[in-house]
């Protein structure tokens, strides 16, 4: 794990070059020091317009351009700093405490932001000013790394929303479910967040993002014994021939997931 500081950094993700198209994986409490409660994204975001203007009490957060660019401007309560951000293996780092701004989108751009913490409307500091009264006087709590139990068979190492693995063995590609993601659209763009064990049935503990697929190309092609997962066409559109009446892809007010049971095979 890279070594994180209370302050704004860059962090790389790996980054696996195929021939099919490319890949990045973000995993919790590994390429990030907290573990995953949320996770979304925001697009359809029109030129000149701002995102963010906020800072969070509580929550860490990893801030990526799964697609196109866009800067980030963080303020830490002394000073500001503006990051350009265009790649999708590298993500931003902030601790709470960090009053950002995201602005200067690029036609397409996709925001992708992975958060520490449920939605809490408490955890919001708006004003910058009193943003900047608080910091004053806060004093920085350390990181604590939980590392995720060793063995899944032990009750207490059970999480909430946890796959039923008798269940799972049984499943068949009529348990895949194309369920209907929340959207939240207003004049400087949309967002769709997925929080842990409620709009998803279950805890994520790794995000991975495919891109730069050459045409004709598919990627898959295997199953997973215990993983559920949620596949979902963040931008542009995503066909599983595996399942030929589903597909994924960005509609005109919905967004969808394809959540998978383990033991079935995708191939995108």
């Amino acid at each position: 794990m890279p070594i994180f500081e209370e302050k704004a950094q860059i962090v790389q993700f790996p980054k696996f070059l195929d021939e099919r198209g490319n890949l990045s994986v973000v995993e919790s409490q590994k390429q990030v020091p907290f573990r995953f409660r949320r996770c979304y994204w925001i697009y359809d975001v029109p030129g000149g317009e701002l995102r963010g203007s906020h800072a969070f009490k509580n929550q860490h957060e990893v801030i990526v351009a799964l697609s196109g660019s866009f800067d980030a401007v963080i303020h830490d309560g002394k000073e500001e700093k503006r990051y350009s951000l265009s790649r999708s293996y590298y993500g931003l780092y902030l601790p709470p405490m960090h009053y950002r701004t995201l602005d200067n989108f690029s036609t397409n751009s996709l925001a992708l932001v992975i958060s520490s913490t449920p939605y809490e409307e408490d955890d919001y500091i708006w004003e910058r000013d009193e943003f900047c009264r608080m910091k004053s006087a806060w004093t920085p709590t350390p990181l604590q790394y939980a590392p995720e139990a060793a063995s899944a068979k032990s009750p207490d190492s059970v999480c909430v929303g946890a796959p039923d693995i008798g269940a799972v063995k049984a499943a068949t590609i009529d348990d895949c479910v194309l369920m209907t993601l929340p959207r939240h659209s207003e004049r400087s763009g949309s967002l769709t967040s997925l929080e842990n064990s409620k709009e998803i049935p279950f805890d994520v503990k790794r995000i991975f993002y495919l891109y730069d697929i050459p045409g004709g190309e598919n990627r898959g092609g295997h199953a997973h014994k215990e993983c559920h997962q949620m596949l979902v066409a963040a931008s542009g559109a995503v066909l599983r021939p595996a399942c030929p009446a589903r597909s994924l892809g960005r509609r005109t007010e919905l967004l969808f997931g394809l959540h998978l049971p383990g033991a079935d095979l995708a191939r995108v």
